[in-house]
C-alpha cells in the first residue's frame, strides 16, 4: 500500500527544518573542539543535529525512495536496497548509489559512537555537517519530481 506523498514530505520538512536550525547554531560557534562537550547547551544542539540528520536520512531511504519508485511504477518491491539506489541513480534522482551508501555509513558511525569518544564524534560531526548539502540536494530533487508529476496536490 502506498504512503501519502504529502505526509512523507511533511515529515521530511520537519526533520529538515530542525536539522538546519541545529546546523546553523553549530556553525555560529567559533570552533569545534572537545571543549564543546563541557557545555550542556552545545551538547544538546549537537544531539539535536545528529538526531535530525539521522531521521531525515532514514525517512528518505525507508519512505521517500520506495514511495517515489512506486509512484513512477518501477518494479522494485522485492529488490534489495542497493538495487533501489542503483535505479534511483539511473533515473538521475541521486548523484550516485555509492555516495548514498557512504552517507548511510556516516549516519551509522555518528549514532553508534560512544559519548566518551569525543574525537570520533567531532570528526563524524564535521563530516555530517558537510553531508547536509548532499541530503538537501537529493531531497530537493525528489520533492521537485513529486511536485512536477502532481503527486503533492
Amino acid at each position: 500500500m502506498l504512503k501519502d506523498p504529502k505526509r512523507v514530505i511533511e515529515e521530511l520538512e520537519r526533520h529538515r527544518a530542525r536539522m538546519l536550525y541545529a546546523k546553523k547554531q553549530i556553525e555560529e560557534w567559533d570552533f569545534l573542539d572537545e571543549e564543546i562537550f563541557e557545555d550542556p547547551q552545545k551538547v544538546a544542539v549537537i544531539d539535536s543535529f545528529i538526531f535530525r540528520f539521522s531521521k531525515m536520512q532514514d525517512a528518505m531511504g525507508k519512505k521517500l525512495f520506495p514511495l517515489t519508485l512506486q509512484l513512477l511504477e518501477e518494479d522494485v518491491e522485492n529488490l534489495p536496497f542497493i538495487d533501489w539506489l542503483n535505479r534511483l541513480e539511473r533515473l538521475g534522482l541521486i548523484p550516485s548509489a555509492e555516495e548514498w551508501l557512504q552517507l548511510r555509513s556516516l549516519r551509522n558511525l555518528i549514532i553508534h559512537t560512544y559519548p566518551w569518544e569525543t574525537e570520533k564524534i567531532l570528526k563524524n560531526l564535521k563530516e555530517a555537517l558537510k553531508a547536509t548539502e548532499l541530503l538537501e540536494e537529493v531531497y530537493a530533487t525528489f520533492r521537485k519530481l513529486l511536485e512536477e508529476r502532481g503527486f503533492l496536490k
